[in-house]
């Protein structure tokens, strides 16, 4: 299994970005990948191969504004809460 969090907006160069990250255990400890939204690059990989890592690209593509609404709705959140 495989599982997803993200981060709010937060400030990168060029605007904001969010981070979305990819996690699953393994039998040797844990395979994760990161990725930056909106532009669906790359961050970081530790054992996901190059087919795994399109479909999570693939899959970043198909849920791409839902992603963005969940992080937008973060900051809300934490805006209100301090």
């Amino acid at each position: 299994m495989v599982t997803m969090t993200h981060t709010g907006l937060i400030p990168g160069k060029k605007g904001k970005v969010i981070h979305v990250s990819f996690e699953r255990k393994t039998d040797s400890g844990r395979d994760y990948a990161e990725f930056q939204l909106p532009s669906r690059k790359l961050l970081h990989n530790e054992g996901f191969d190059e087919g795994e890592l399109a479909q999570l690209q693939l899959y970043l593509k198909g849920q791409e504004k839902q992603i963005i609404r969940d992080a937008k709705q973060i900051n809300h959140d934490m805006i209100f809460k301090l």
